[in-house]
């Protein structure tokens, strides 16, 4: 309790220091105009409160810095001066010292490496290092989880990387304020009124779970390894197990250069690493489903046989259902048919037809459409954010996720390649996908998983239909036996009121033939004898 309280009084500290606390009381702007060549919002009064929120976010700490960080990849909810300052977060995190790192080595004789090296790691004075054949205590990379140092394993050049210490404690606090915060995020951030923050939230503390343990990402590069084993151009590096575990990931130095800091080259390897880039992670995304979700530029590293990605703390996974909907999205603009990206924006983003103005969110569509398939060297891939933003629509955060990393690899594709279109190497992408999907193959290999239930289906066939024409043949009956009720009820009834009217009949015959005078005993007479047949004839029918 005493420990919550100090770090509220920490945050609010911090957020009067940089006058956050303003921003609850401002509107912040979130629909934007993109220029094409710098897509910042010119906004100095906006931009000068995104630079105060990051720089709290780096005060506060790993918590507040991953959300910055998760931030910056959702511009379907933060407005684009927010999206472009919070992206700093991503290199900007100052590094610990390695002797405070170090404690993230403790316990390794519970999971690695040989028998000599567990008993040497029950002596307290046992150095880790030595593990190594060498390993440079300067870290080559930060982040706001782990930091990352370069070594020699058994003659090989190894990255090793080390969550922060005492991480968990701080994160689970600071968790629970964020909780107690919500209102106040919502208004400061200036998020949608259709964001439900209580899911982001959720989804957020999923993610540091994730993230905290390192046997994660070494799960998500063994599996990018395996999706990529027949694709030479694309490398992952190899994981050691043995010197692995959720504090410390030990993988292949992958050799190289960051985009950013390529030179030397031609335009035309300049273009070919841009295809490499673009079709790789495409692949990741239409084809696999599976994707990395953080490949800026320092994650991407060029090489001269093709490329390699690292850091895979951060992947994205897309359902068959979304994958399949982004398709449909993808190939209506690469066919220029409105209706179909139309319907496929709608699936994707859970709303209905009557919920928009239909005629002006076509005119948008249709809009994108032409930009897609006729820009050249232009950023794309924020058109949809921009067009969730104008009308106020959720995205899933899937989606929004797999958006911000397509600006990313959008980006850096356009760094290599200023003439580059996304939609151009999505086409033949798109087309091997729509092939898999109705290959024959796929039809039979779909059989073969859905075989036993449809061959349960038939085999029940016979008794469902038995089963339906008893449940007929029964309603019939039933029919049948409540209409005889009331014909038998409706037929009592007809006697009675005969027998009621002969009565009548009777009786008044009786009496003329008796009491009357001049002709009326006559017709009494006659009257009589009707009566007395009528009833012979209706008790012989009834019977």
């Amino acid at each position: 309790m005493f420990r919550k309280i100090r770090r509220y009084i920490t945050i609010f500290r911090v957020f009067s220091k940089y006058n956050l606390f303003s921003l609850i009381y401002s509107e912040v702007n979130q629909y934007y105009v993109s220029n094409r060549r710098n897509p910042c919002v010119l906004d100095s009064k906006n931009r000068e409160n995104a630079v105060k929120l990051r720089k709290a976010m780096e005060e506060l700490g790993p918590t507040f810095i991953k959300l910055g960080q998760i931030l910056s990849k959702r511009p379907d909810i933060v407005p684009a001066i927010y999206i472009e300052e919070l992206g700093n977060l991503q290199d900007n995190v100052n590094p610990l010292e390695f002797d405070k790192m170090k404690v993230a080595f403790e316990g390794f004789s519970c999971s690695i490496g040989t028998e000599e090296i567990n008993d040497s790691l029950e002596h307290s004075n046992f150095d880790i290092l030595s593990i190594f054949d060498e390993f440079n205590t300067e870290p080559i990379a930060c982040a706001s989880i782990a930091q990352v140092y370069e070594a020699k394993l058994d003659g090989k050049r190894v990255a090793v990387k080390i969550t922060r210490p005492n991480l968990i404690e701080t994160i689970n606090l600071d968790l629970a304020i964020l909780y107690d915060l919500r209102p106040l995020i919502v208004r400061m951030i200036g998020l949608g009124k259709n964001f439900d923050i209580g899911s982001f939230l959720y989804e957020f503390r999923e993610l540091l779970n994730r993230e905290l343990d390192l046997s994660n990402e070494a799960r998500n590069i063994k599996r990018f390894a395996e999706n990529f084993e027949d694709v030479k151009e694309v490398h992952v590096p190899y994981i050691y197990d043995d010197y692995s575990n959720e504090n410390v990931l030990v993988m292949d130095y992958m050799e190289g250069v960051t985009i950013r800091k390529l030179s030397g080259v031609t335009p035309e390897k300049k273009k070919w690493y841009a295809d490499i880039v673009s079709k790789s992670y495409l692949k990741q995304v239409y084809l696999d489903g599976f994707y990395h979700a953080d490949p800026h530029s320092s994650n991407i590293i060029l090489q001269e046989d093709g490329i390699a990605y690292i850091d895979f703390g951060a992947v994205g996974i897309i359902d068959d259902e979304l994958r399949r909907n982004m398709l449909n999205l993808f190939y209506g603009i690469y066919k220029k048919r409105l209706d179909v990206v139309f319907e496929s924006f709608m699936k994707i983003t859970g709303v209905n037809k009557e919920d928009v103005n239909v005629r002006r969110f076509k005119l948008d569509l249709d809009d994108i459409i032409s930009k897609q398939n006729y820009s050249s060297g232009e950023r794309q891939s924020d058109n949809y954010a921009t067009l969730a933003l104008k009308y106020d629509l959720s995205l899933p955060s899937e989606f929004s996720t797999l958006e911000r990393a397509l600006i990313l690899i959008e980006a850096n594709c356009l760094e290599l390649d200023p003439k580059f279109n996304l939609l151009e190497n999505a086409k033949p992408v798109i087309i091997k996908v729509l092939m898999k999907r109705y290959s024959p193959f796929e039809a039979f290999e779909y059989l073969q998983l859905e075989g036993d239930r449809y061959l349960e289906i038939i085999k029940e066939l016979p008794q469902g239909v038995n089963d339906v024409i008893e449940t007929i043949r029964g309603y019939k009956i039933e029919r049948f036996e409540k209409k005889t009720d009331e014909i038998r009820k409706y037929k009592t009834i007809d006697s009675i009121s005969k027998y009621t009217f002969l009565l009548g009949i009777f009786l008044a015959s009786s009496y003329f033939a008796i009491s009357g005078e001049g002709y009326l005993p006559l017709m009494g007479i006659i009257g009589f004898i009707c009566a007395i047949f009528l009833f012979a004839v209706m008790f012989v029918k009834n019977s």
